[in-house]
């Protein structure tokens, strides 16, 4: 019974420093990430950016997070980090811009 108590607590507090690492971690490589959400693992914001565009509301979808996060957001969809540039200047830098300062690359698939 005393042995299962300390199992418990052992667990509790391996979980505890897990989660804890995690977050001071994700804090640390996230420096120049643009602000937005991955949603959920592996599906994202998937489900949701489907059923905007089943009901023809995919602009609202879209504004809905430039509200929120600003002309530059990461999201997820269909499994893969996706960033967002919205508008001219933003147009501008990614039509503009040479090779060496920003490239598009097809995610690995897994």
């Amino acid at each position: 019974m005393v042995k299962d108590i300390h199992f418990i607590g052992l667990c509790i507090l391996t979980l505890s420093l897990v989660f804890l690492l995690k977050k001071i971690l994700s804090k640390c490589q996230t420096k120049n990430v643009p602000k937005g959400s991955l949603g959920y693992p592996i599906i994202g914001e998937t489900l949701g950016f489907l059923r905007a565009k089943r009901q023809d509301k995919g602009y609202e979808w879209m504004q809905e997070r430039v509200s929120k996060y600003g002309s530059i957001f990461k999201t997820s969809l269909m499994g893969s980090p996706t960033g967002f540039i919205i508008g001219h200047q933003g147009n501008k830098f990614v039509l503009g811009s040479s090779d060496d300062v920003i490239s598009s690359k097809k995610p690995i698939t897994l």
